[in-house]
């Protein structure tokens, strides 16, 4: 399943936006244009979160805002719900069609809204179908221009390094029969009551308690554990190192090279996932996507982009650089946005018309050109 269309009304500055979408899309435009806005309403679409009065559009008065998607290939990503009747549930709005208008709306921003075609009515989705239609629906990633190499590669919760590593890795060491014989040399090292290290605790605890009774008589022991770590304190210890020909911390590595290992981090959290989800597609949505690359590695990572469609998934970037439009691909579409007083447009970009976005790209005078 992919994104077939777009719709948008009185999202920020997205008064009244419509667009088509190919496998790989593009969308250029100057600064505070609206390019992210547009981003964040189909994240908006997928969370419905967010507050309706510092989103909605500022001549929108009380009017709803809406994000309305159109996916395609509907028939074979229902087959993957393995739920019957949940399959069945959405056969009966969809019926024969493959492709399926899915809508969120201000009035009720936490429902999404299905199309039924037969009636040509808006409704909620049906009762209880709520997980097999997040499962059924793209995986939806966005990556913000301000996002770093730490929002992904930090052992959090929900990080993809903390998705990818916990439980896989608790997994495995708990499996282990080495695990069980540090969990043996753990106890008689801290624990045993023959260890110097046992034995000085105790000390230092009967201290402790003999100056504490002065005080509270009653008080019989006071005692100090060592407590084993868990294996996800083990993992929150872990650190990236990269070597390019000298090894160094990945935080180390120059500003391309850490939105390079992000990126890549990224695109295998996604592998990870889908492995999981029953070849579930992916659509990444990439704020200024070129962001500190060098034009050879602009270039590098706009093939790794269209190298993912070439499967399943669907790519949107933002961008200020005229490497990632300048090369054409069959799967590419190029959009221009820009911002006319207070409401955001976007248009497609065909033929001659790249030419003239590149020229801007690259300064907008022969004076920049040379």
């Amino acid at each position: 399943m992919k994104i077939s269309k777009i719709s948008i009304k009185n999202y920020r500055s997205l008064r009244g936006v419509t667009t088509d979408a190919a496998s790989f899309n593009v969308f250029v435009g100057q600064n505070n244009h609206g390019k992210t806005n547009l981003f964040e309403a189909v994240e908006w679409f997928y969370s419905g979160k967010g507050e309706i009065s510092e989103i909605r559009h500022v001549d929108a008065g009380s009017a709803e805002v809406e994000v309305e998607i159109e996916f395609s290939g509907v028939k074979e990503s229902i087959e993957r719900i393995t739920h019957q009747d949940n399959q069945t549930k959405l056969r009966n709005v969809l019926g024969d069609a493959d492709t399926m208008r899915v809508k969120r709306a201000s009035a009720a921003p936490k429902d999404r809204l299905l199309f039924h075609p037969s009636s040509g009515q808006w409704k909620k989705q049906p009762t209880g179908t709520d997980s097999a239609f997040n499962n059924c629906i793209p995986r939806f990633e966005f990556v913000e221009a301000t996002k770093n190499l730490k929002d992904v590669s930090a052992y959090k919760k929900n990080t993809p390094i903390e998705q990818m590593l916990g439980a896989v890795i608790a997994e495995i060491i708990a499996k282990d029969p080495a695990y069980g014989a540090f969990h043996n040399a753990f106890d008689a090292f801290f624990q045993a009551p023959g260890s110097g290290v046992r034995r000085t605790l105790n000390d230092l605890s009967e201290r402790v308690r003999g100056h504490l009774a002065l005080q509270f008589p009653d008080c019989a022991q006071v005692a100090f554990k060592i407590v084993e770590p868990t294996i996800d304190e083990f993992l929150k210890n872990y650190e990236t190192r990269v070597n390019d020909g000298v090894e160094t911390r990945a935080e180390d590595k120059g500003d391309g090279m850490q939105r390079a290992l992000m990126l890549a981090i990224i695109k295998t959290h996604a592998d990870f996932r889908r492995e999981d989800a029953l070849g579930r597609e992916f659509i990444f949505f990439l704020d200024e996507a070129e962001l500190h690359l060098h034009p050879t590695a602009q270039r590098q990572l706009k093939q790794a982009l269209l190298d993912l469609t070439a499967s399943v998934d669907q790519v949107f970037i933002t961008t200020h650089s005229p490497v990632l439009i300048a090369d054409d691909h069959s799967k590419q579409r190029i959009f221009r946005v820009e911002k006319v007083e207070r409401d955001t447009e976007v248009h497609p970009v065909t033929g001659t018309g790249k030419h003239d976005v590149v020229y801007n790209l690259l300064g907008g005078s022969p004076g920049d050109l040379l």
